[in-house]
């Protein structure tokens, strides 16, 4: 059996998992040799490559009984992972190493452990000593594997169940080797029974405090409350207010501009009819211009016609006076011819308007 030196409980466990151990077999006729795949690998038809999966693995064990009194129960988890050096021991498994492991090793496993928990007959602090076990069927498990070229991590849990106290009314016929732990079953019933009251006391305290701080946040939520309402009734009085306020100003404004537009519109319409008294003026004076332009043309007219008749009057007379001179004329004339003067003494003037129609 090992020694407790043997085992430090605090000694950290290095696993060396590997995600993505492969091995290739390499097989030609009878010849057979086993290698880790390489990083850049290039399969050959002679090759065939197999997963050293990491695998998980639950161990029963057998509980242990301590008389009538407790019943200790232990189960062991492990984690493992076959290493090369195992998958050239067992070339012939290579299909199943994790199985293989399995069914090889679960009974050596369970001796050692079992062995292990034995401890616990004589143990006085059951709890106390209970860890120090976990951790020795623990160890037990990694170095029984890693002397196979297995690694692995294992887990123990070990959980104690005691018996009904009605079977504890007779103490004189246990065991002296049970005495003691009857002694602590009878020390952990009282501390239990002390404990639940201490639980139950603090339990009741602790709900009348809840009790006590519900009612003092439900009185400050309805204080609150009221003082959100009557901030809310103020703030829809304010808004009422500002709203009216609004509203007055709005019609204020409103009664404003409409006035300005109507005071707009009338000097518009002054201004309009202003425009039209001074077209009609402006139209009356050019007519009055026209007019007086007409009636100075008019003038002008009968006095160019006045003065046309003038001068036709003029000319009437100058034909008549020329008329009547050159009728005289002939007259001189005839009788100048009757005397005989002839064409001699004739004036050149008189013969040309004699002449003239």
């Amino acid at each position: 059996m090992v020694e407790d030196d043997e085992f430090p409980e605090d000694a950290p466990w290095e696993t060396g998992f590997e995600g993505d151990r492969r091995v290739v077999l390499a097989r030609l006729g009878p010849f057979k040799r086993l290698f880790p795949r390489p990083k850049h690998y290039t399969r050959r038809f002679y090759h065939r490559v197999y997963e050293l999966a990491i695998e998980d693995w639950r161990i029963p064990l057998e509980p242990l009984r301590l008389g009538a009194l407790c019943t200790v129960e232990a189960t062991v988890a492990v984690r493992f992972q076959p290493t090369l050096k195992f998958a050239r021991e067992h070339l012939d498994q290579l299909d199943a190493l994790g199985a293989h492991i399995k069914a090889s090793y679960q009974t050596l496993l369970q001796d050692a452990a079992e062995q292990e928990l034995r401890r616990l007959e004589m143990a006085e602090d059951l709890e106390g000593q209970a860890v120090r076990v976990e951790r020795r069927i623990e160890n037990r498990v990694h170095e029984l594997l890693a002397l196979r070229d297995i690694q692995c991590r294992a887990r123990c849990t070990i959980a104690t169940r005691f018996a009904s106290p009605d079977h504890l009314d007779h103490p004189a016929a246990l065991e002296a080797r049970h005495q003691g732990l009857y002694l602590t079953l009878l020390a952990r019933r009282r501390e239990a029974a002390e404990r639940l009251a201490r639980e139950q006391y603090e339990r009741q305290l602790r709900e009348q405090r809840l009790k006590l701080e519900h009612e003092e946040r439900m009185l400050e939520l309805l204080k609150k409350e009221a003082d959100l309402r009557r901030l809310r009734q103020e703030q829809e009085t304010q808004a009422v207010r500002a709203e009216l306020s609004a509203d007055e100003i709005r019609y204020t404004e409103r009664i404003g501009s409409e006035i300005r537009l109507r005071e707009e519109r009338i000097r518009h319409e002054a201004r309009l009819r202003q425009m039209e008294l001074e077209a009609d003026l402006a139209e009356k004076s050019r007519r009055a211009e026209a007019l007086s332009d007409v009636e100075n043309h008019l003038r002008r007219e009968i006095e160019l016609l006045a003065l046309e008749r003038q001068r036709l009057l003029l000319e009437e007379e100058i034909h008549d006076v020329k008329v009547a001179k050159a009728k005289g004329w002939v007259i001189n004339a005839k009788r100048r011819f009757a005397l005989g003067e002839g064409d001699r003494n004739q004036d050149p003037e008189d013969a040309d308007i004699a002449e003239r129609p």
